[in-house]
Order: C-alpha cells, then structure tokens, then sequence
C-alpha cells in the first residue's frame, strides 16, 4: 500500500473549452501510478476528438454513442476500475498538483477512513477561496445525513467531486442511482449511502478547484432551463430524512407510489420559495432609492402628458 493505484474518472459532455486543464491537471499530479478513465458522455461539440487525441500509458477511455446524463456512463466505468482508491475530477474543473498525493496519504495514514475530501475554490465567474466547509466526519455526516438544501449563511457545501473512495466501498455502495439520471443530487445522494457505513475525512487545504460557469449543471439548477432541476434538492431532502427518519427507502419500487408524491410535494414547494424570492426582491427594488428618484423624476413627465392630451 506504499504505491497503490488510483483510479481517476474525469466524466465529460460537451467540455471542449475545458477539458483539457481538467485532464493535464490529472496528468501532471505529483502522484503517478494512475490509471485515468476519460469518459465521453456521447457529446457533440468535440470533445470527444480532443480526448482521442491525448498521449499517455494511463489514459484508458470509454465513449458512448447515447447520452446517459453522466451516471450511466459512470456507473458504467466503475465496473471497470481496478485502482485500490478512485477519485474523482470534473471535466471543467482542475486539481492541485498534489491533491492525489495528498488524498491516498491521508487514507492510508488513516485506514478506518473510506471516502476522503479537499477544500477548495471558486474559480471562472467568481473567485473566491472557501473557508467554512465540512472538516470532520461528524460534521460531514451532519450534511449529508442530515441533507438541508437551505444551508446557513455561513456553511457552505462539501465540493462532491474533490472525493477519494478505497475500492471496498464499491462492493457495498457502487455508485450512482438510476434514479438520478436527469436530475440533480446522484453525487449527494451516493455519499449520503456511503457515509450511513463508512468514515468519512477532509483535508483542510484547498487542493480542488471548482469553476462556477453559464451553462453548468450548477447554474441550470437556477436557470429555469429544465424543471427537474429546479426542485432536486427539495427532493433529495425528502428522499433521506425518510430513509434516515421513517426507515423508508423511497427509490425501492414498492414505494413508487409515495415516490410520486414526495416529488409533487418538492415541486410544489421549490415553487413557493420562488414566488418568495421574487416578492422579496420586488421590495427590495421598490424600497431602494434608484426607484424612489426614478418616480420623483416620471411623475412631472406623466402629469405633462395628462395635460397635453
């Protein structure tokens, strides 16, 4: 275990602008005995080429002809994986060039740990180094076991992607549910399942790099582009306080029916904290004093044209 393999899954889909720091920021880790899966989600902007193209012993590739929405195609991959841990990278992101080091050190110096994470920073559209994350397997647990999708302020969300897993966890636990596909939350969801049974840690450095971009899978939750989006974290709290809570497995199919109206009642309620928000927001326009001067200044011009009539 001084030198295990590591298996690294880089799942792509129309990443052409991106990819290629994601890849070289695998290629060029500190750590080298990888094994690196690039995965194609059957995109259609070229990324696929760009991908063919790339020179290195480790690199072994899987493309698919239809799209699977990522968890196909990663589930896919997982079965295939012969590295004693696997991480992960997103193919707009990058990583530190130690992270992998970094990451396999702390598993093996800590062997009753299956799941570790990074911090990390924003980049892209916004950047910004993240200070207050989970750091502890109690606190990680308290997020994903307690999963609430209106966190505080002041906590924000373990980066999913920064994960390394030991290989064991795929025998109990390997990898996404169907369930997601399409959706929002599988990253979540899988390490809510991983953490009910194995311990989790974190290094506390930033060693992942998150891009915050149009046309992510961040911002499509909030663009109103696809409606699942809009109310998977709703969702998805529903889904794990009734597993954790009531002992009911939601995704099992003799819950479907009540599947059915757990998700009418997300909808509904992702809904209702739109509707809020917007109201909210139209106060706080109304009540501003760029309103206020812009009324002063109409109000002469619309008396002028009432007396031109």
């Amino acid at each position: 275990m001084n030198n295990p393999l590591v298996s690294v899954l880089i799942p792509c889909y129309n990443v052409a602008t991106f990819v290629r720091e994601a890849i070289d920021s695998v290629i060029n880790q500190t750590y080298e005995n990888l094994e690196i899966w690039l995965i194609d989600d059957a995109s259609t902007d070229g990324t696929r080429q760009i991908l063919e193209s790339l020179q290195d012993k480790r690199i072994k590739t899987a493309f698919f002809d239809l799209n699977t929405k990522k968890v196909g195609a990663v589930n896919e991959v997982l079965k295939m994986v012969t590295g004693s841990f696997i991480c992960f990278q997103d193919s707009d992101d990058y990583s530190a060039s130690d992270r992998i080091q970094k990451q396999v050190e702390f598993l093996i110096n800590n062997p009753e740990t299956d799941i570790c994470f990074t911090g990390y920073e924003y980049f892209g559209e916004i950047n910004r180094k993240v200070n207050n994350f989970s750091i502890s397997n109690d606190e990680l647990r308290e997020e994903f076991l307690n999963f609430n999708h209106k966190k505080g302020p002041n906590k924000e969300a373990t980066v999913c992607a920064s994960m390394m897993i030991s290989q064991k966890i795929l025998k109990w636990e390997s990898g996404y549910h169907l369930y997601f596909t399409g959706r929002s939350g599988e990253d979540a969801h899988w390490i809510y399942r991983i953490l009910k049974s194995f311990k989790g840690g974190v290094i506390n450095q930033s060693l992942y790099f998150y891009r915050i971009r149009s046309g992510s899978f961040t911002q499509l939750q909030v663009s109103g582009k696809n409606a699942k989006y809009a109310y998977s974290w709703n969702l998805l709290s529903k889904i794990i306080y009734k597993d954790i809570h009531e002992n009911i497995d939601l995704l099992q199919e003799e819950n479907k029916e009540q599947l059915k109206q757990i998700e009418l009642e997300a909808c509904e309620e992702a809904l209702i904290d739109k509707i809020i928000e917007l109201n909210t927001l139209k106060v706080a326009y109304e009540t501003s004093m760029n309103f206020r001067l812009g009324k002063i200044i109409l109000t002469p011009i619309k008396l002028i044209k009432k007396l031109i009539r």
